[in-house]
């Protein structure tokens, strides 16, 4: 059975066939438990020296690469409750270019690689910095190339971005069978303190039944040290920016760089979920 997918639209941008499995995996998580629709486009990215008009020429070249990912795209997410549409953009802009697709296309959610979002090479029109403050939707970014959401491990200390790593793990939960595990790092002393805000926030949450980890410690050496023993690490983003810093190749977190399992790191430009934004307006 295929959804409607009169719900969200997840936005899923491919650049790396070893990575186009997980990424689709994720979207289609998000779209099957929220009625949505996946959207997976595939941004070719054109040297500033080839005009568009002249990469467009060699079409059939690059339209037989964009085939087979796109193709794999629609045969993973058939595994979802939800529709999916396939793109091909050729561009000289590269994650600008995502940005545009997430506007045009209405997106709740934009679902891309680290790599990926690295494939920025092409030129940015005006400040990375201001691109990447003014998001236009969810975004999250995945560091990995298999997603395997046997158990996830989502750190949080409350915040729209832990929010949104909420979601995605209630959706691989109900969608994908894992088992949930949420940590909280809390100052010395302040354990019990600690404990009654994360299960506070589990419940508020919808993840009442999730496993609960009360660590004290450097919050980013907890969170290396814990993730170790898990499939899947959800951070969400502690500040703005978190796209520009990826781009950069500066990620201001070594100890998430550092982590083996695979992390989808989350940033939500506001505190508005995507179940707020499908019934509230825009």
């Amino acid at each position: 059975m295929t959804g409607t997918g009169d719900g969200p639209t997840v936005l899923v941008a491919l650049a790396n066939p070893r990575t186009e499995g997980a990424l689709v995996a994720l979207g289609g998580a998000l779209a099957e438990r929220e009625g949505g629709r996946v959207l997976a486009i595939h941004v070719v990215t054109v040297p500033d020296q080839t005009s568009l008009e002249k990469a467009a020429e060699n079409r059939e070249r690059l339209d037989e690469s964009s085939d087979e990912l796109l193709s794999a795209a629609v045969a993973d997410a058939a595994a979802f409750d939800a529709p999916i549409e396939t793109k091909t953009v050729l561009s000289h802009r590269g994650i600008e270019e995502v940005f545009d697709a997430a506007r045009t296309n209405d997106a709740d959610a934009v679902v891309m690689g680290y790599g990926g979002a690295r494939f920025a090479g092409g030129r940015v029109e005006g400040s990375l910095d201001e691109l990447a403050r003014e998001l236009p939707c969810d975004f999250l970014v995945f560091d990995g190339e298999r997603l395997d959401p046997g158990n996830v491990l989502v750190p949080t200390a409350g915040g729209p971005s832990s929010d949104l790593s909420a979601e995605v793990a209630a959706a691989l939960r109900d969608v994908a069978g894992a088992g949930v595990t949420l940590l909280h790092v809390a100052e010395p002393g302040e354990t019990e303190t600690g404990r009654s805000f994360l299960v506070g926030w589990a419940d508020g949450h919808g993840l009442g039944d999730a496993d609960l980890r009360i660590e004290t410690g450097d919050v980013e050496e907890t969170i290396e040290r814990v993730g170790e023993g898990y499939d899947l690490v959800i951070v969400g983003a502690t500040e703005r920016g978190l796209l520009s810093r990826i781009v950069r190749e500066s990620l201001a977190s070594e100890a998430i760089e550092r982590l083996d399992a695979p992390v989808l790191l989350a940033e939500r430009p506001s505190s508005r979920s995507l179940r707020e934004r499908l019934f509230g307006g825009r």
